[in-house]
């Protein structure tokens, strides 16, 4: 049987009762709740009747957990099966369960109902320490190497655990991540700084560390959500500010050399940068564009999907990255008449090929047919710029060049935004506001040429 307690204005302990243990002592459960302080009387005990009945059910059907009890890494166990692999994008998820890779060793042990503000601050600021980053790749040193040299494989593969893969990269002095050099050197007892040499001495960036708490407080919020903490202390404890970095683009002149620079490119990559500076298109959506979203006829470009490429999953498909990424632009003619160019060479690689044709349904393939990979379009357009003296910058910030040719164009905030696909135009005006501020000496400058002209009409 439930029953409730009041505890102070507007807080009340409900307690189901479990009986008697061996020992004849009574088993309680019980969770503290908070109503809002506008409900009438009759109200608020309507609703504390349903609240027992429901918390009863959750008990005695062993749905509840009790944040006395269970750890955070426990909870953020339940937290993945139960809730993020269920409602987050792959992308998502998986960068999530990396950096959860350093949240739990710090945090996981400490009961949910315990862990407060100050053990997430603590956890932030070492995280701006050297030696958090642990993320990177450990390459064996002369020493290692050396030590294992009369070591074999199924020795090593016996002793750590380590799979004969990685155990024959290290022999060969291969990298491999922190966890597997850690392992090594524990099970060999061995100094980690004499036998790797990798970046364990760096710091993470502000941004990383922004996204340690951005999931430590949505696990968080998911426990208030359901009822199992009070408040969530990630709303109390925040990691220092991230600097945004400038968006780094190219000009006017930049890109004219850089498009000439493509007239002796193939047909299929001309048409990626073109599209990219047209409509400021990320990688994803690009690479997931297929010939159905491209309307000819009225020159419109159906942006509604994007693939990434994800760790044990391969090149997946999925949204775009907000709802308003979900779009349509309009590209210019010149672009639209490279697409029409590549369809007909896409469609004459198809009759060459024959059975052999992978019929891809992206735009993008290989002549065979086939998707390209997700990462093609980088590390194409890295090649390419080293290829032909251009000044270095990243596919992606080919999108940063869309939108600086549009404001220096003089197109108003609210319509690039709505083309970059951006849930707010505070976006566009935060990452874009060295280019806009840049614009206010040529309006300055307008008004000069106004006055003059003015002076002139006077004579």
């Amino acid at each position: 049987m439930a029953y409730f307690e009041k505890r102070s204005a507007n807080t009340y302990k409900i307690v189901v009762s479990m009986g008697y243990d061996s020992n004849g002592k009574h088993r309680r459960v019980s969770k503290t709740v908070k109503l809002p302080e506008n409900m009438s009387e009759s109200k608020r005990q309507k609703e504390l009747s349903t609240l027992c009945v429901l918390f009863q059910q959750e008990v005695e059907n062993g749905l509840y957990l009790d944040g006395g009890k269970i750890t955070f890494a426990g909870f953020t166990d339940k937290w993945l099966t139960d809730y993020a692999e269920k409602n987050l994008a792959p992308t998502t998820l998986v960068s999530y369960k990396i950096i959860l890779n350093r949240i739990l060793p710090a945090l996981g042990h400490i009961t949910l109902s315990k862990l407060q503000p100050h053990n997430l601050i603590q956890f932030y600021n070492s995280l701006d320490e050297e030696g958090a980053r642990l993320d990177g790749r450990f390459t064996p040193t002369k020493a290692l190497i050396k030590y294992l040299e009369p070591l074999t494989i199924s020795h090593i593969i016996k002793t750590t655990g380590i799979s004969s893969k990685t155990c024959r990269r290290l022999k060969n002095g291969q990298a491999t991540n922190y966890s597997t050099a850690q392992k090594l050197c524990n099970c060999y007892k061995l100094d980690f700084t004499r036998m790797f040499k990798g970046n364990s001495e760096k710091k993470l960036n502000r941004k990383t560390i922004k996204n340690h708490h951005i999931v430590i407080h949505s696990i968080l919020s998911t426990a208030v959500d359901w009822n199992i903490l009070m408040n969530n202390p990630a709303e109390r404890a925040k990691p220092q500010k991230a600097t945004k970095p400038k968006a780094k683009y190219y000009n006017d002149e930049q890109v004219a050399d850089m498009l000439d620079c493509l007239k002796s490119e193939p047909l299929m990559y001309m048409t990626m940068i073109y599209l990219a500076i047209d409509i400021g298109l990320r990688e994803g959506e690009l690479t997931g564009l297929k010939w159905e979203d491209i309307n000819f006829d009225t020159c419109e470009v159906n942006i509604n999907k994007q693939r990434h490429y994800i760790a044990g999953y391969g090149n997946i498909e999925g949204k775009p990255k907000t709802e308003a990424g979900i779009r349509t632009v309009t590209a210019s003619k010149t672009v639209i008449s490279l697409l029409k160019e590549y369809k007909k060479q896409q469609n004459e690689n198809r009759l060459k090929f024959g059975t052999a044709w992978q019929n891809g349904k992206y735009v993008f393939l290989h002549e065979d047919g086939k998707p390209i990979s997700t990462q093609l379009p980088y590390k194409w357009f890295t090649k390419f710029l080293n290829r032909h003296n251009l000044p270095k910058i990243t596919f992606h910030q080919l999108r940063h060049t869309n939108a600086s040719l549009l404001i220096s164009s003089g197109e108003d905030i609210v319509t690039v935004s709505g083309r970059l696909g951006h849930a707010d135009k505070n976006v566009t005006l935060n990452t874009y506001s060295h280019i806009i501020k840049s614009k206010e000496a040529q309006v300055a400058n307008k008004m000069d040429e106004f006055y003059n002209n003015l002076k002139l009409m006077r004579k």
